[in-house]
């Protein structure tokens, strides 16, 4: 159950499987990163976290503003170990978040995260906002700097230390908000782009001859460099996508039902997250094809494809081909971070082949309008498409 996960997370104990899955809930909505480190916060605390799935979210509300209401007419201080532990009974409701929002307790007050940033959560948990503009270095809690950042790209590369095999490894978590994009170079020089709505975690340092493992939810494009003693491995959407050195397009947002890679040079392998690798179990990707993971049927389907279709977008290219209106929705949303609702469901189910670069949403919402007739209303972030209440206009392909 993902609440047992996010709990045994605060702790420290996950098992790549249970990784994947936490990292696909904090994906699902911005606000879920907000209630994790919150009750990241109290961890740290020392509060001890109950058991979530027997606890009552009203009994726990109910029990804060009975200790603030004594608080306040007593005029004495509840002791912050008691007061932490009923936010800790409350917090734990991952429902009730937007409430606790609201108490004021300085003991548990943590700064908040705007969900429209570009996050970087280190190895001791600290997150730092990271801006597309100017430099910054990258520390960990001892002080020890792993990287810099400059500009829109996070780089490990120029870091001198070497990760011993006896030692853990430190991992690093970039997450990327809808309607921007960002890039990091790897300790090794690997370059990966990550699209909107995205996110990475990786090691710090890579382990001498032992295999590269990082875990992206979302898009990314990867730039492997080649280390035949060192595999690379992308942990996505319930595979692995093994590589030695090589480019490729790997998509896996939660609310896709397939995982897609694309290969654009180089070889890849591709085979169920959790099987044991090797070549028998595993399918060869070539240049030029798309493997499509069916998560249900545990099958991957290959198909020659244009890549360029599958990696424009780190150039700024948003394109579609034969592509229904309802998936398309999706691209918007995470390309221009807007809420779209389209009540038209004829809309919904016509097929579209575009392109688009540096038009706005109402740009791209007027060129589909040509072709298929829609009334739309942007209010703020927010936009609603009806029916055309009159309209002649036959409706078919852009």
């Amino acid at each position: 159950m993902i609440t047992d996960i996010i709990v045994r997370k605060i702790k420290g104990r996950l098992n790549q499987e249970e990784e994947v899955l936490f990292e696909k809930w904090l994906s699902e909505k911005n606000e879920n990163l907000l209630t994790f480190k919150r009750l990241q916060k109290l961890h740290k605390l020392n509060v001890p976290l109950p058991d979530i799935d027997q606890l009552d979210a009203q009994k726990a509300w109910q029990l804060l503003m009975d200790a603030k209401r004594k608080q306040q007419k007593s005029g004495f201080r509840i002791s912050r170990r008691t007061l932490l532990r009923y936010a800790a009974i409350f917090i734990g409701i991952f429902g009730c978040f937007l409430a606790y929002r609201s108490f004021t307790s300085e003991a548990v007050i943590v700064e908040p995260i705007d969900p429209n940033s570009i996050t970087l959560e280190l190895g001791n948990g600290n997150t730092q906002v990271l801006t597309k503009e100017g430099t910054l270095k990258i520390v960990n809690g001892a002080g020890k700097v792993l990287g810099e950042k400059v500009d829109g790209l996070v780089d490990y590369s120029q870091s001198k230390s070497e990760n011993k095999n006896d030692t853990p490894l430190e991992y690093n978590t970039l997450r990327i908000p809808h309607g921007k994009t960002f890039k990091v170079v790897l300790s090794d020089g690997t370059l990966v782009h990550l699209n909107a709505g995205s996110s990475l975690k990786y090691p710090v340092q890579f382990q001498k001859d032992k295999n590269r493992e990082v875990l992206l939810i979302g898009e990314g494009f990867f730039e492997v460099t080649k280390n035949k003693s060192s595999p690379f491995i992308v942990t996505s959407g319930g595979v692995d996508v093994r590589v030695l050195g090589t480019k490729f397009n790997v998509t896996s947002y939660p609310e896709d039902k397939h995982q897609n890679t694309v290969l654009v040079e180089g070889s890849v392998r591709i085979y169920e997250t959790g099987s044991l690798y090797d070549t028998e179990n595993s399918t060869l990707l070539s240049p030029g094809y798309k493997a499509e993971w069916n998560p249900e049927a545990k099958k991957i389907q290959l198909e020659k494809v244009p890549t360029e279709l599958y990696t424009g977008w780190i150039n700024g290219k948003l394109m579609m081909k034969e592509m229904v209106f309802s998936n398309i929705v999706k691209r918007l949303q995470r390309h221009y971070n807007v809420t779209i609702i389209s009540e038209y469901q004829e809309l919904n189910n016509r097929v579209f082949t575009a392109t688009f670069e540096k038009e706005s949403i109402k740009e791209v919402l007027e060129t589909f309008k040509l072709e298929t007739p829609f009334d739309y209303v942007i209010k703020g972030d927010h936009i609603l498409i009806k029916r055309q209440s009159k309209t002649d206009k036959p409706m078919g392909k852009v």
